[in-house]
């Protein structure tokens, strides 16, 4: 039996119902893109793709490393803290199918949903839309961590709350110490395209044959 702590996770049901040889390897590359030092190398990627400039790479690219640094060393001092057991520990492998090593302690939170949370959340705050295909990879990554039967429901889901809090704190202190910095600037841009006109399409000004102002005589 789970423990209280767990007593109403929807862990066993959801793990053996996606279970699929099919499956294997797509989650053993959702959940290896997840883990700290490969977010850290998809984002830099990912930020020089929108950044043609060296300098304003590191800019935006800097922060986001502190981030997950910061997602890191929280992660661990809460699974030290809370020593949770993980499935494979409660159900035993008649229950768990690994679909990576066998782990079986320090559950809370999911440290690959918390560095993927902190990447979905900073990047969507530095770049907008561009970067909506970061909640995808947030969304593969955390579901991995079950199907591979390394953490409950619980821990994702808080994996995710704790990263996305964190990638939205770092974002919000970079724009604090740096207010004419380059993430700034991004953002400025971003809700200059976003202002609407009064009356008027998205971004167009009122249609009509302009009115004429009266002149004092």
């Amino acid at each position: 039996m789970p423990p209280p702590f767990y007593a109403h996770d929807p862990f066993l049901a959801l793990h053996q119902a996606m279970q699929s040889r099919w499956l294997d390897l797509p989650a053993a590359i959702s959940s290896t893109a997840c883990e700290g030092w490969a977010l850290a190398l998809i984002g830099l990627l990912a930020f020089a793709w929108m950044e043609r400039d060296r300098w304003r790479l590191l800019a935006a690219f800097v922060p986001f490393a502190v981030a997950l640094a910061v997602s890191g060393a929280v992660v661990q001092g809460l699974k030290d803290l809370l020593a949770t057991p993980r499935p494979l520990s409660v159900y035993g492998l008649q229950g768990v199918r690994i679909g990576l090593e066998p782990l079986y302690m320090f559950g809370f939170p999911s440290g690959h949903s918390s560095a993927v949370g902190t990447f979905a959340a900073y990047a969507a705050l530095a770049y907008g839309a561009r970067m909506r295909w970061t909640l995808g990879l947030m969304l593969l990554g955390g579901v991995s961590r079950i199907y591979v039967g390394a953490h409950w429901v619980t821990d994702v889901v808080a994996g995710w709350a704790l990263g996305g809090m964190l990638g939205a704190l770092v974002y919000a202190l970079a724009l604090w110490t740096s207010p004419r910095g380059h993430l700034a600037a991004l953002r400025r841009e971003r809700i200059g395209r976003d202002v609407r006109t009064p009356g008027s399409p998205r971004g167009h000004p009122p249609k009509g044959p302009a009115r004429e102002v009266p002149r004092a005589p």
